[in-house]
This record gives structure tokens, C-alpha cells and sequence, in this order.
């Protein structure tokens, strides 16, 4: 999937992603409600946290973020502001033979349209806010 000269921090390798869109309902008086999500696919992106410059400019839009997501290439399907990029850490194990599991589920809920950088779909980024506090 990703081909060329990429340099990654360490820290910062391909993980996979599943997308989800929320759905949301609204009731006779007008209270939205929140279904369970829909599944849109799954993207293999890097993670990589967001500049001082970007979160301050970020901020001043009134759209907090707090990482970026860097896709190579675009997707089959649309995302869009809202949906929730979902990284699931994989088991692992050790030399002893114990299992290892890594970090807890972490959710991140893309701020804005995508940046396709120079509009040829070579590079898409995704600013987002990671959020500990809702599941």
C-alpha cells in the first residue's frame, strides 16, 4: 500500500484503522439521539501527533485537535467530519510465552474535511481529536 521513500518517526508506523459513521436520530422533541455506528471499511494510515502550529490554528477554528492521520491515497467511500477513525492494538507475545496485550481501543473523530495535499490523491490527511471520554 505504501510505496516510495517514506520516513517515518519511530512510533509512527502503518497501523489499521476502522472507520465508523455515526448514526443519529431525532426524536419528537427534537433531541438527538446517537444509534450504534455503521461500519465503513478498514484504511491502513500512519498516526502522528499534530504541531504546536496546527493544534493553536486548529483552535482558533473551534475544531480542537490533537493528532493527524496521513492516508496514502484516498478511499472507496467518503469521510466525512465526525466519523471515527478506531485503532485496536493487536495481541502480541513474548519470549516467556505470555501474551502481551498492548494499549486499550483508541478513538479518534476526524474534525474536517480531508486535506488531499496538492489535490492529486497521492496524500490525504485527516485532523483529529483523540477522545478518551467517549466510547
Amino acid at each position: 500500500m505504501f510505496t516510495g521513500n517514506v520516513m517515518l518517526v519511530p512510533g509512527q508506523e502503518i497501523r489499521k484503522f476502522t472507520v465508523y459513521r455515526p448514526n443519529k436520530h431525532e426524536t419528537d422533541l427534537g433531541r438527538i439521539l446517537r444509534d450504534s455506528d455503521t461500519k465503513m471499511g478498514i484504511v491502513m494510515a500512519i498516526l502522528a501527533a499534530a504541531t504546536t502550529q496546527e493544534k493553536e490554528r486548529w483552535r482558533q477554528l473551534e475544531h480542537p485537535i490533537t493528532h493527524k492521520i496521513i492516508l496514502q491515497y484516498t478511499t472507496q467511500y467518503e469521510i466525512l467530519p465526525g466519523d471515527v477513525f478506531v485503532y485496536s492494538p493487536q495481541v502480541k507475545a513474548s519470549r516467556e510465552g505470555m501474551i502481551i496485550h498492548e494499549q486499550r481501543e483508541r478513538r479518534f473523530y476526524n474534525q474536517a474535511m480531508p486535506y488531499d495535499i496538492g489535490d492529486i490523491g497521492h496524500w490525504t490527511i485527516f485532523y483529529c481529536e483523540e477522545r478518551t471520554d467517549i466510547a
